[in-house]
């Protein structure tokens, strides 16, 4: 599960500073990373913005019913 937790927020943080910290970019990440039940893994990330941590907890509510908290290998 860390291994998952590690590559999420990798991917993230590459896709972030590729759109150059665009609020509508990191926006439509979000939405799909919430959509596919991993926007969780972001919640504790200690780089995250303010409006990052807003977007995640919005997302979160909606969501909530796709997070993926367990996952088998």
């Amino acid at each position: 599960m860390k291994l998952l937790v590690e590559r999420t927020q990798m991917k993230y943080r590459k896709i972030r500073e590729r759109g150059n910290y665009s609020i509508t970019d990191i926006e439509s990440t979000l939405k799909i990373l919430a959509w596919e039940g991993f926007v969780w893994t972001l919640k504790d990330m200690p780089d995250l913005t303010r409006s990052e941590s807003i977007l995640i907890d919005y997302y979160l509510t909606i969501y909530r019913e796709n997070q993926v908290y367990e996952i088998s290998f």
